[in-house]
């Protein structure tokens, strides 16, 4: 095991992301590759989920007046009522509800597909970013990796389903010792909840083996498909290659990249504390705003129906805004540790030497 390849991978990668970045204060290249990487430094990891939460008027339509409401003890026939037409309308109506629900999954679907899709292409324009000797042009470099795109995003469906399976399958043995334990006997507890113990054990095995397959496809996989030009299991066999008597080095690019890792989380967290300063003014806006609706005495339901989709737009736009302001401030992480994999795994076989 030659370990200078591993640290000479780290040389590499800081002169790399210093020659992109710290030589010339250029703030087009900044903002641009801060997009780039928004959307592709290690992509395929899902996205943030975001919950919201509406306030509801009341039954009877008079926008909220929840004074005369004094407990459960005051329900009265009129509640009652309401619930039961409430019922019979979704009895009347559930056909058009269904066809309804597996519409917007459908287009929930469509749309989730194409963001992966656009994030797997945005992956390899991002490698591009990194190991080209001039600055791609988002366009072109979208239209050069299209296919890469689509192989890489039918390969993380196809990873993702392994762990998925395993999931699934631990399920009916997690049914029948709950079973067991229900039953009451000794013996049956004990067993019961060994094996929920032992499948539990299983599902964590699962995600980790999820967690792996997508660190090496970042780490190799893509540098491969990359430097080849090549699908997804022509890349694996230029990894398997590379890997020949090197497992020594892949498991210290690892560990080294580990110990980085730490420093570069401290940085994060800082610039993430940083960041959340930027919220302060859309916060106090959004406070305001409630505030003059609340003391003009609008009613909640006309507030609701007037204001809801302007705010959830500007809401998502808002986290959209900040999650680019914060790939620019933390550019130079995702750029070191992008240029780190493909300098090591260039170091390994000549082949795939793209910096």
């Amino acid at each position: 095991m030659n370990s200078s390849i591993v640290t000479d991978s780290v040389k590499d990668a800081w002169t790399r992301t210093r020659t992109l970045l710290l030589t010339e204060r250029d703030i087009g290249r900044w903002l641009k590759y801060g997009f780039i990487a928004m959307l592709g430094a290690t992509a395929m990891r899902g996205g943030a989920g975001m919950n919201f939460s509406t306030p509801m008027g009341s039954s009877d339509g008079s926008g909220g007046d929840w004074g005369d409401w004094s407990g459960p003890g005051s329900v009265g026939p009129e509640v009652v009522d309401a619930f039961r037409a409430a019922a019979e309308w979704l009895a009347a109506n559930i056909a058009n509800l269904v066809i309804l629900a597996i519409g917007l999954l459908t287009v929930w679907l469509i749309v989730w597909v194409a963001v992966l899709y656009i994030r797997s292409v945005f992956r390899f324009i991002f490698v591009e970013a990194v190991a080209a000797p001039r600055e791609p042009r988002v366009d072109a470099s979208f239209h050069r990796h299209t296919g890469l795109g689509l192989s890489l995003l039918l390969w993380n469906f196809v990873l993702a389903l392994i762990p998925l399976a395993l999931i699934i399958v631990a399920l009916v043995p997690i049914l029948s010792s709950i079973g067991l334990i229900a039953s009451g006997k000794p013996v049956g507890a004990v067993v019961g909840v060994g094996g929920m113990f032992g499948l539990i054990g299983v599902i964590f095995f699962a995600l980790l083996l999820l967690m792996m397959g997508r660190g090496l496809t970042d780490d190799f996989l893509v540098p491969a498909m990359y430097a080849r030009r090549c699908r997804v299991m022509e890349g694996w066999r230029h990894v398997a290659r590379a890997w020949h008597g090197e497992l020594g080095n892949v498991i210290l690019f690892y560990l080294l990249k580990f110990v980085l890792a730490i420093g570069a989380g401290i940085i994060t967290g800082v610039v993430g504390l940083a960041s959340l300063l930027l919220l302060i003014g859309p916060v106090l806006s959004l406070g305001g705003v409630v505030t003059l609706i609340a003391m003009s005495g609008m009613e909640p339901r006309a507030a609701l129906t007037i204001f809801g989709g302007p705010a959830l737009i500007a809401m998502m736009l808002g986290g959209i805004a900040y999650g680019y302001i914060v790939s620019v401030a933390l550019l130079p992480v995702s750029v070191f540790f992008q240029a780190y994999s493909l300098a090591f795994v260039g170091r390994l076989d000549a082949s795939l030497r793209t910096i």
